[in-house]
C-alpha cells in the first residue's frame, strides 16, 4: 500500500507543479521576539486595494515563506500566529521591472492590539489541533463535497466505523453525537440514518472532543463529535447555494450491475438588519446505493453460506429556519425550529439466498426475497434567551426544546421459499410482514450562568438541566396475515435526568491554568411491555467530576492535563425486550437488564508551537455494553419461546443465531495520537494525524472468560494543493488497521480520495469534481469465534463514488461574528433517533 500512496501523492504532485509557472515572487523570513525563527506561521498574500485574500500558506521550519506565479498588481502580507500581533506589511508592487521582492525580516510582537482595517478573507487548514478539541474543516475540502455526513465523518482522524455503522474514536465506541452544540437522542440506526442523509455542504466543521468539561452532559464514554452546521452571520442579506451529482463506481467484486445515481441540493439564507438575524437553510438528498453482504457459520459441524444483495433509494428533506432578537445590547431572544422527514426503501426486491450443508453435502436451501420500508418524519423546537450583565462576561444563558420523533418502519413481505439439496420445492412458502411505529417526544430545558472573577484571574459556572423522554414502541409481526405473538411487543419507555454542574476555572500566572468541574445526574427511567406485562423500574444518582491543568513551559511548549468521568446510557430500543425478525436464521433481541456504562478517562497532551499536537491518554470503562453473537441452542429460554413461535416446518429453530448488547464485562484503552502540519513546497501543505491504541477486555461471557487484547491505530493525510488562475486539488487517505471489538475482530480497511476546484465569478462561485474511494477498497470484513459461535461477515458498500457539485455565494461577505449558542436537547436525541434533527 505504501508504494501505491506514494505513486498517487508523487504522480498528483508532478502533474500540479506543472501550472506553477513564475510571474512574480514575494519571499520573506519570520522571526519571534527573541531574533528566533518563527515556523508554522499563517502567512497570507492580500490585494493592496480591497483585502481580499490572493493566497495563502504557512512558514516552513525555518520560518521561511515564498509566494510564486504573482501576476503584476499591488499587494500586502499578512502574518499570524497564536500569541502574537498580527503583522500586515507596507504596500508591495509586482510589475514587469519589479520582478522578485525579497520583504526585509518581518519580527512577530507579543501582547500587541490587533491591527485594524484589514480582513483577512483565509482558508482554514483541513485540522485545527485546539486545546480540548481537535477541528476538521469539512467547508473547505473538495473531498468532502457531495459526501453524506457519515462518509466525512469516516475521514476524520482516529474515527472508524463497522459494519453495522457503530462509530468509534480512538478504539472506543459510545461516542456522544451532538449537532450545533446539543445532543441528538437517537438508537445506534437511526442515528446512522440521520448521518447517511445529511449533506456535508450544510457542515461547517466537526469537533472532535475527547474529554468533555463538567458543563456538557455526562452521556458518551469516548467523547463527543460535534457536527456544526454553516450558519452566516453577516450584515444584510447572503447566503450560498449547492447543487450536485453523483454515481457509484461499482467494483467488479460487488458482482452487482448499476449506476446508482445520487442528488443533492442545499440553499443557506441569512438575513441580518438592525435588531433581527434571520437564517434558514433548506437541504434535498435523493439517491440509489446498494450493500452486498456474505455470512458465513460453523454451527457443531453444520455450514450455513449466506449472501444478501439489497438495492435501495432514499430521499430526505431537512429544513433549519430561525431568528436572533436583539433586544438591546446586552439581551438576545432566539428560536428556532428543525424539521426532517425522509423515505428509505428497497429499489425492487432484495435477495437473500442461504446455504445450509454438512460435511460437504448441502442439506437445505432458504431463498428469501424482501421489501423494507422506513418513513420519519422529526421536528424539533428551540426558544433560547442570553443576558450579559456587563462586558467582562458575564453572562445567563437558557434553552428549552421540544422534539417529536415518528419514525415508521415496515416490511412490506418477507417470502422465504424452501429448497432440499437437489434444488426442489420443500415445503410451504413463509410470507412475514411487519409494522414497527417508533415515536418519541422529549422536553428539555437548561440555565447556565458564568461569573468572571476579574480581582483573582477566575471564573465561576454554574447550571441546571433536566429532560423527559416517553417513547412508545408497538411492534407488531404477522405471519402469512396472522400476528406472531413470539415478536409482537408494545414497549413504552419513560425517563427523566435532572443534572446541576459547577465550574471553577483560574489563571494563576502566564504559566499555569487550572479548571475543575462537577456534575449529577439523577436518572429515573421506567420501561414497561405492555405485550409480556413486565415493568423494570430504575433510580440512581451519579457524580461526574473533571479536572482540566494547563502549563506553559515556553513560549512554543504547552502542557495540558485532563481528567472526566462519564456515562453511556442504552439506547431506547436496546432496553425493549423485543425479538426482531432479519430472516428465518437471524435474529435479533433487546435486553430489558442492560446497564449503563461507567468509564474514567485521562489525557495528557503537549502542543509544540501551535501546530505539533501529541496526546497520551487512558481509560477503564465498567460494565462493558457490547454487542453479541449467542446460538440459540445455548439458551434454554430464548429456545423454548422460538420453538413455540415457529410457523414453519421447515426452519430448525436449534440453528438459529441471534444477536444482542449486553454488558460483558470491563475494558482498558490506552492511546497515543499524534497531529501535525508539513509544509511540502509553497503550494503543498499536508494535515496529517495518527492514532494508536491498546484495548484489553475483560469479564466472564457465554459461560467463558474473556481476556482480548488488541493493538491498532489509524491514519490520515491530506495533501491541498494551492494552483494558479482559481485552480486548487486536494488529495487524502485514511487507514484503519485491523481491530478488536469485545467478541468481534474486523481486517484493516482503507480508502484514497481525490479532487480538484475552480473558483469564478470573482470568487463567488466554485466547481468541484471530486471521487471518493478511488481504488474500492473501503469494504468492512470481520469474525468472531466466541462461545461456540464460529462466524465470518463480509460487507461491500458503494463507498466509490464520482461527484460533481456546484457551489454560488451571493450577498454581503463582509463577517460579522455573532453568538454562537447550545441548545438543551443534546444527550437524548443521540439515543432516541429517526432522520435528522
Amino acid at each position: 500500500m505504501k508504494k501505491l500512496l506514494l505513486f498517487t501523492f508523487g504522480a498528483l504532485a508532478l502533474s500540479l507543479n506543472s501550472f506553477a509557472q513564475k510571474t512574480g515572487r514575494i519571499s520573506g523570513s519570520l522571526f519571534d521576539e527573541k531574533r528566533q525563527n518563527m515556523p508554522f506561521a499563517n502567512v497570507f498574500l492580500l490585494k493592496a486595494s480591497d483585502s481580499t485574500l490572493v493566497k495563502g500558506g504557512i512558514a516552513d521550519i525555518n520560518g521561511q515563506f515564498v509566494f510564486e506565479a504573482i501576476s503584476a498588481n499591488q499587494y500586502l502580507v499578512s502574518v499570524s500566529m497564536v500569541g502574537y500581533a498580527k503583522y500586515t506589511s507596507p504596500k508591495i508592487t509586482i510589475s514587469d521591472e519589479n520582478t522578485d521582492v525579497k520583504l526585509p525580516e518581518i519580527q512577530l510582537a507579543l501582547d500587541a492590539k490587533t491591527l485594524e482595517g484589514v480582513t483577512v478573507r483565509s482558508k482554514k487548514p483541513l485540522l485545527e489541533q485546539l486545546p480540548d478539541k481537535l477541528v476538521m474543516n469539512v467547508e473547505n475540502s473538495i473531498v468532502s463535497s457531495g459526501s453524506t455526513a457519515l462518509e466525512v465523518l469516516q475521514r476524520a482522524p482516529g474515527v472508524s466505523i463497522d459494519q453495522n455503522d457503530n462509530i468509534s474514536l480512538k478504539g472506543k465506541q459510545g461516542v456522544q453525537i451532538y449537532m450545533d452544540g446539543k445532543p441528538t437522542y437517537m438508537s445506534q440506526e437511526q442515528l446512522a440514518n440521520l448521518l447517511k442523509n445529511m449533506n456535508s455542504d450544510q457542515i461547517e466543521k466537526i469537533e472532535i472532543i475527547s474529554n468533555p468539561s463538567a458543563k456538557y452532559d455526562a452521556a458518551g464514554n469516548s467523547g463527543i463529535i460535534n457536527i456544526v452546521t454553516k450558519r452566516n452571520t453577516n450584515f444584510g442579506t447572503n447566503g450560498s447555494f449547492t447543487l450536485g451529482t453523483g454515481l457509484s463506481l461499482v467494483p467488479e467484486d460487488a458482482n452487482i450491475k448499476g449506476l446508482f445515481p445520487k442528488y443533492n441540493a442545499n440553499l443557506n439564507l441569512n438575513n441580518r438588519k438592525g435588531k433581527f438575524n434571520h437564517f434558514g437553510n433548506i437541504s434535498m438528498r435523493q439517491g440509489q446505493n446498494y450493500n452486498v453482504n456474505r455470512f458465513e457459520r460453523n454451527l457443531e459441524g453444520r455450514y450455513f453460506d449466506q449472501s444478501a444483495v439489497r438495492k435501495t433509494e432514499s430521499y430526505n428533506l431537512s429544513l433549519r429556519a430561525g431568528s436572533d432578537y436583539f433586544i438591546n445590547k446586552t439581551t438576545t431572544l432566539g428560536v428556532l425550529v428543525n424539521v426532517n422527514a425522509g423515505h428509505w426503501g428497497s429499489l425492487g426486491l432484495a435477495e437473500n439466498n442461504n446455504k445450509i450443508s454438512k460435511n460437504g453435502v448441502v442439506e437445505s436451501i432458504l431463498a428469501t426475497t424482501s421489501n423494507p420500508a422506513r418513513d420519519w418524519t422529526n421536528v424539533t423546537f428551540n426558544t433560547n434567551f442570553k443576558h450579559s450583565f456587563n462586558d467582562k462576561g458575564q453572562d445567563l444563558t437558557a434553552d428549552f426544546d421540544y422534539s417529536v420523533y415518528d419514525n415508521q418502519s415496515n416490511e412490506l413481505g418477507m417470502i422465504t421459499n424452501f429448497f432440499n439439496g437437489n434444488g426442489e420445492t420443500s415445503g410451504k412458502p413463509l410470507t412475514v410482514t411487519s409494522d414497527i411505529p417508533n415515536k418519541y417526544n422529549i422536553t428539555a430545558g437548561k440555565l447556565d450562568y458564568t461569573l468572571p472573577l476579574s480581582a483573582s484571574n477566575s471564573k465561576f459556572e454554574v447550571g441546571v438541566k433536566t429532560s423527559f423522554v416517553k417513547s412508545d414502541n408497538n411492534i407488531q409481526f404477522f405471519n402469512d396475515g396472522k400476528v406472531d405473538m413470539g415478536r409482537t411487543n408494545h414497549f413504552i419507555y419513560t425517563e427523566n435526568i435532572n443534572a446541576a454542574y459547577t465550574n471553577f476555572s483560574k489563571k494563576f500566572n502566564d504559566k499555569w491554568n487550572l479548571q475543575a468541574g462537577l456534575r449529577m445526574e439523577h436518572t429515573k427511567s421506567n420501561g414497561e411491555s405492555i405485550t409480556l406485562k413486565e415493568t423494570r423500574h430504575r433510580d440512581y444518582v451519579n457524580f461526574f467530576p473533571s479536572l482540566y491543568l494547563t502549563h506553559t513551559i515556553n513560549k512554543k511548549n504547552t502542557m495540558n492535563f485532563n481528567y472526566s468521568r462519564r456515562i453511556d446510557r442504552p439506547d431506547y430500543q436496546s432496553l425493549n425486550p423485543f425479538i426482531f425478525f432479519l430472516d428465518p436464521y437471524t435474529y435479533e433481541l433487546g435486553n430489558e437488564y442492560l446497564r449503563p456504562q461507567m468509564t474514567n478517562a485521562f489525557e495528557l497532551t503537549h502542543t509544540f508551537n501551535s501546530a505539533f499536537v501529541t496526546t497520551i491518554g487512558y481509560s477503564n470503562t465498567q460494565d462493558f455494553m457490547n454487542q453479541i453473537i449467542k446460538n440459540a441452542v445455548n439458551e434454554p429460554e430464548i429456545l423454548e419461546k422460538l420453538k413455540k413461535y415457529n410457523y414453519s416446518d421447515e426452519i430448525d429453530v436449534n440453528n438459529i443465531t441471534f444477536a444482542v448488547r449486553e454488558n460483558i464485562g470491563s475494558r482498558e484503552n490506552y492511546n497515543i495520537a499524534v497531529s501535525f502540519p508539513v509544509p511540502v513546497k509553497k503550494w503543498w501543505n499536508m494535515n496529517n494525524n495518527v492514532s494508536a491504541f491498546y484495548n484489553v477486555f475483560k469479564g466472564e461471557l457465554l459461560g467463558e472468560q474473556l481476556n482480548v487484547r488488541n493493538l491498532a491505530y489509524n491514519i490520515f493525510t491530506s495533501q491541498n494543493f494551492t494552483l494558479k488562475k482559481g485552480w486548487t486539488a486536494e488529495a487524502s487517505m485514511w487507514y484503519n488497521s485491523a481491530n478488536i471489538e469485545g467478541t468481534f475482530s474486523g481486517k484493516a480497511l482503507y480508502a484514497i480520495n481525490g479532487g480538484f476546484s475552480k473558483t469564478f465569478w470573482d470568487k463567488k462561485a466554485s466547481l468541484r469534481f471530486t471521487v471518493n474511494d478511488i481504488f474500492a477498497t473501503a469494504k468492512w470484513r470481520g469474525e468472531t469465534k466466541f462461545g461456540g459461535v464460529d462466524m465470518k461477515i463480509r460487507n461491500r458498500w458503494d463507498g466509490r463514488q464520482a461527484r460533481v457539485n456546484f457551489v454560488y455565494r451571493f450577498g454581503n461577505q463582509n463577517v460579522k461574528a455573532s453568538r454562537n449558542r447550545q441548545t438543551a436537547t443534546s444527550a437524548e436525541q443521540r439515543r432516541a433517533g429517526g432522520g435528522e434533527n
